[in-house]
């Protein structure tokens, strides 16, 4: 019995290693992209972003139009994940949502309509202030 053990690993190694060339492929990709870059990026609000040493990387915007009654409508959730992403890609880990709101006047062809604007931060892992 106890022979068979060291055998089995060694097909299984065998194995595994034909499929070093393999790849996987599925719709999934973007989705989890997106929010594994919103997850890896913290939200902060003004006085908690002065506790650090944050450098400013710049401005990130996103909005989402609602054109028909059966599309869903937009929220500010949704809104901040895009943030983050878009700080993510700036090299950023953190993120001040400065505002959220309906742009005034609205947006012809748009039945509801957000935006949400902040500022990208890269933000150390300790305070530098109190």
């Amino acid at each position: 019995m106890e022979t068979r053990a060291p055998v089995f690993t060694a097909i299984a190694l065998a194995a595994l290693g034909g499929c070093e060339g393999l790849r996987f492929n599925s719709n999934l990709g973007p989705y989890s992209e997106v929010r594994i870059k919103a997850a890896a990026v913290r939200e902060y609000t003004p006085v908690q972003i002065a506790r650090y040493d944050a450098i400013t990387l710049g401005f990130v915007e996103a909005a989402q139009c609602q054109r028909r009654p059966d599309e869903p409508k937009p929220n500010r959730r949704m809104l901040v994940r895009e943030l983050k992403q878009r700080t993510h890609n700036l090299g950023g880990n953190g993120v001040v949502v400065e505002a959220c709101g309906t742009a005034t006047g609205g947006f012809e062809g748009c039945q509801r309509y957000l935006e949400c604007r902040g500022v990208a931060y890269a933000v150390p892992g300790r305070q530098s202030r109190p």
